[in-house]
């Protein structure tokens, strides 16, 4: 054998096992990210129901908003906001989104690991009436679905928050109700009110 590879030998050595330290080294981070994005996929807390099931109350809790409303067309008026539970099963598994009422009122949602929505909203995109009343329309039936508020106080905590989100721009307005928390700010494309599971 060649006195220079014999003397290099060691060297070549050292090399190899260093970049193997450094192999195994890496591979150990892949399985500690692997665990830190297991660890926060268990630790995320979802509004513990499914999308399904969200818009099936949310199409029974309607009835009730507008009853109360003292609304006389309110059994006339309520297929018009209802959610096409049908229409849900899209394919896309980590975004809830549909459209409800005349003006199309945008619901939309995310889905947490566990196949439960993690948070739902509806965005007002619009500055007509009409936009307006179907808002405040699925913004207190989403409520009514999702916490275990005074239903008769919903409408003036949303507002609220709503109004308190138009005079500060930029700034997420938020309340406490239970574990869930409601939410009110300004995006690019409107006013989003929303609802998730306190963190």
């Amino acid at each position: 054998m060649n006195p220079n590879i014999r003397a290099q030998y060691p060297r070549l050595l050292l090399s190899l096992a260093l970049l193997l330290s450094l192999a195994c080294g890496l591979s150990g981070c892949d399985r500690s990210i692997d665990k830190e994005l297991a660890a926060k996929a268990a630790a995320e807390k979802s509004l513990g129901i499914s999308g399904t099931l969200f818009a099936t109350r949310f199409n029974r809790t309607l009835f009730e908003v507008l009853g109360d409303r003292k609304d006389d067309d309110a059994a006339r008026m309520a297929p018009l906001y209802a959610i096409d539970v049908t229409a849900l099963a899209n394919g896309e598994k980590s975004i809830f989104q549909t459209e409800v009422g005349p003006v199309r009122t945008a619901i939309l949602g995310s889905f947490a690991h566990d196949g439960d929505l993690r948070s739902v909203g509806v965005l007002l995109a619009q500055r007509s009436q009409g936009a307006r009343d179907e808002f405040y329309l699925c913004a207190e039936t989403m409520s009514r679905v999702l916490t275990d508020g005074a239903k008769d106080k919903l409408p003036d905590l949303i507002k609220r928050l709503v109004n308190n989100a138009l005079n500060n721009p930029g700034q997420r307005m938020s309340e406490v109700i239970g574990d869930k928390v409601l939410s009110a700010e300004i995006i690019k494309t409107g006013l989003l009110f929303q609802i998730e599971h306190q963190q």
